[in-house]
């Protein structure tokens, strides 16, 4: 059977999801403004590093500017600028996920009393959203109560609205009221909150308190020049819909078809409010009714949910109007529509591959003016990644893709704050990758540059003769490590022949050939014990020959090893007299030095990064593939139930045909 419309009800007012808007970056003019109410405005920069940092910000270089001001910090601080230094790096390491770091920087602020409400009410409000993405609720609440009323009124209005997200999340829904909503004053937050407060109450079974707050949302006018309008039509349609399955349950059908007519066609909720309309039909025994909603969600695309339910739904009402015929033609169609869809699943979770979403997340912005001309083709379900003007970035679902996927599978996903999270720090470790490939080039160039400076001060004669030097101490070393290894396991093994003399040696190969021979005889059955007995006779003879000369060979090996560690060591000293005279640029040694350190640090940086990188890319693929993974289940059910209901229809008009 498929899934029934209380079931799906059900399992809506199951989620746990509030919503909210991305987090965004700390704002420096915003700082600016704060520090400079207690102080006079400034029309230059009094510290060069303070300066460095704010050019860089200004230039959306967000790593350089934290780095400059940790650099300056790690020094002796920034002076001539009050306050300003330290928000805009906690600020900065907040949006970055330096958290622990972030959290270090507003303590240092809270502890001094001597600093301005306004500084403290800052560190206090990000303090709290620090917790608040921690889930401590308890300790972001606190750090909440702490902002005074003369925070900045934006700001304001996003700590209500989290303000009433704690309550929520601790399910305290007895004081949050429409009228408090409005008096909260919350601004572009408030049709959030009131989604979220009527979604709460749907959770908790409170229909009619849910359909307040629903109604109330639905009841806003909203400015047409609004950016953020688009959203706020969308959770309308959000509101709409829940409003109509709330009738939907209660069996106020008429009252949940016009909640559902209320939804915009062009609307992501337009499919639930089609798929809803035709149920509510369905239940008052409106058969025809329910049909027209079901053809027109019918015809789109099969990566909605909704229109998967509704292959099913459409051939279920043909029967209720004892139509076999056309419901058989349309469960029959729905079979190769899924069987079609669950093959692009499928090879959209072999696409998808950890390497494939790190050249997603890589990908170049898209401009604010290129993401308008896309939006305006209406081509839904494609994937593309994102840095908004002030530098924040999120993976989001737009109009055109950077590799092309049936994208809107993975709308419920994106949208969760630990996935964006988890992409926001890939993202930002693939830049620090950059960085640090950009940088081994440059090391190596400065080497390079060094290496001819030192060059310059050599004579040609004395560079051939260290060079000549240079290679007869490696032969040598090279054929004096080999002799080592050829001692040692000699020793190990007490390889007696293998210094023995040459007739013995070529005698005790030969006893080796004739063992072999001998064994090779009695596995055939024949009596070999006679030739046994003389070859361990002269195989003993053999060894014991071989012994008795084996210490003075071993000795002179010794000896030989000696000799080459003194050439060795002469030529050593030769090429230490040559450069302690051709090396009159000793000022360049410590330079090399360091070269060759940070050189060093680079490249385990990077290996370490690389490894991270790796995990974290092998995280995001298993996220987006148990997403995938999930729809083709369900897409596997529908068909599922599309077999059994043509095998059905087949089975009743075999009946009637005999009968």
């Amino acid at each position: 059977m498929m899934q029934s419309l209380a079931e799906w009800f059900s399992n809506k007012r199951a989620s746990n999801s509030v919503l909210t808007l991305p987090l965004v970056a700390v704002l420096f003019s915003w700082f600016c403004a704060t520090a400079q109410a207690a102080e006079k405005p400034k029309t230059h920069v009094a510290d060069l590093r303070y300066g460095v940092s704010l050019y860089h910000y200004y230039q959306q270089d967000y790593i350089p500017a934290i780095t400059e001001l940790m650099v300056a910090d790690a020094r002796d601080g920034i002076k001539g600028h009050g306050n300003n230094p330290e928000l805009i790096a906690g600020g900065l390491s907040l949006a970055f996920g330096m958290q622990n770091h972030a959290e270090q920087l507003f303590t240092q602020l809270l502890q001094d009393n001597s600093r301005p409400q306004a500084v403290r009410d800052a560190a206090w409000f990000y303090l709290g959203k620090l917790q608040y993405a921690r889930a401590d609720w308890a300790g972001a609440a606190k750090s909440f109560s702490r902002v005074s009323g003369k925070f900045n009124e934006d700001l304001l209005a996003e700590m209500h609205s989290l303000q009433i997200n704690l309550q929520i999340k601790q399910n305290d829904l007895t004081p949050l009221s429409i009228k408090k909503i409005e008096k909260d004053n919350l601004a572009q937050w408030e049709p959030f909150a009131l989604y979220n407060l009527g979604a709460a109450h749907a959770r908790n079974g409170d229909m009619n308190t849910a359909k307040l707050f629903f109604n109330e949302l639905t009841e806003l006018s909203f400015n047409a020049n609004n950016q953020s309008r688009a959203e706020y039509l969308t959770l309308q349609d959000k509101a709409h819909t829940a409003t109509g399955y709330t009738y939907l349950q209660e069996k106020s059908y008429l009252a949940a078809i016009e909640e559902f007519r209320k939804v915009r066609l062009d609307g992501i909720e337009s499919n639930q409010a089609l798929l809803g309309y035709g149920w509510a039909a369905i239940a008052q025994e409106k058969y025809v009714e329910a049909i027209k909603p079901w053809q027109v969600l019918q015809q789109r695309s099969l990566l909605f949910p909704a229109a998967q339910e509704a292959l099913l739904a459409l051939p279920f009402a043909y029967e209720k109007l004892n139509a076999p015929g056309d419901a058989l033609r349309e469960y029959e169609a729905a079979e190769k529509l899924l069987s079609q869809e669950i093959n692009l699943v499928r090879d959209m979770r072999a696409t998808l591959t950890a390497g494939e979403l790190l050249t997603l997340v890589s990908s170049n912005p898209v401009s604010p003016k290129e993401l308008q001309e896309l939006e305006k083709k209406n081509e839904p379900g494609t994937l593309t990644a994102l840095i908004t003007d002030d530098g924040q970035n999120w993976l989001k679902l737009s109009d055109t893709s950077v590799i092309k996927t049936r994208s809107i599978y993975l709308r419920e996903l994106f949208a969760q704050n630990n996935f964006q999270s988890s992409v926001l720090d890939l993202r930002d470790l693939l830049k620090l990758q950059k960085l640090l490939l950009a940088w081994q080039p440059k090391l190596k160039a400065y080497d390079e540059l060094l290496q001819q400076k030192q060059a310059w001060r050599q004579q040609k004669e004395q560079q051939l003769a260290q060079q000549s030097l240079a290679q007869k101490q490696a032969s040598m070393q090279q054929e004096r490590d080999a002799l080592v290894t050829r001692i040692a396991a000699i020793k190990t093994n007490n390889d007696y022949i293998a210094l023995a003399d040459a007739q013995t040696r070529k005698r005790f190969a030969a006893v080796e050939r004739s063992t072999n021979t001998l064994a090779r005889m009695k596995a055939e059955g024949q009596d070999t014990l006679e030739y046994e007995d003389r070859l361990w006779v002269t195989r003993g003879i053999l060894l014991w020959r071989a012994a008795q000369d084996f210490p003075v060979a071993l000795a002179e090996l010794d000896a030989s090893v000696a000799a080459m560690d003194a050439a060795i060591e002469n030529i050593k000293a030769s090429r230490a007299k040559i450069e302690s005279i051709t090396a009159s640029g000793q000022d360049l040694q410590p330079l090399f030095t360091r070269l060759e350190q940070q050189q060093a640090h680079v490249d385990k940086q990077l290996k370490d990064l690389n490894g991270v990188i790796d995990v974290r890319a092998e995280q995001l693929r298993r996220k987006v593939d148990a997403q995938l993974s999930a729809h083709e289940q369900r897409l596997n059910r529908y068909l599922a139930q599309s077999n059994l209901a043509v095998a059905r229809l087949y089975d009743t008009a075999l009946r009637k045909q005999a009968q």
